[in-house]
């Protein structure tokens, strides 16, 4: 029997009556990686407070994981943007869209 106090008030469960269905989920932003592969051009939108508008960026993705990010496990992309600076950032998965998906071509 496993004694539990929930709310001040002491509760005896048994262990038959008892059960945790723990699923796993998956991380912050996966479902959105799952369309977005390594060589995508992908756009995501930067806040420009000098003209105070939003203005679109577009790069080509260099890897796709997943990170711990304040103590939860995100999905975050390295992109290459393809404008000056050509300096690689990693953006949360979510926030990409997909513009071009690269192709595979064998040799």
């Amino acid at each position: 029997m496993a004694k539990i106090r929930h709310f001040g008030v002491k509760k005896t469960l048994s262990s038959a009556n008892y059960t945790c269905n723990m699923e796993k989920k998956s991380n912050f932003g996966e479902i959105a990686s799952e369309n977005i592969k390594i060589g995508d051009i992908v756009a995501w939108s930067k806040w420009n407070s000098q003209e105070l508008e939003w203005k679109q960026l577009l790069g080509v993705v260099l890897e796709v994981k997943n990170t711990i990010l304040s103590n939860r496990m995100v999905c975050v992309t390295l992109v290459m943007p393809l404008k000056d600076p050509k300096i690689p950032v990693e953006l949360f998965t979510f926030s990409l869209k997909l513009v071009s998906s690269g192709s595979k071509n064998e040799v």
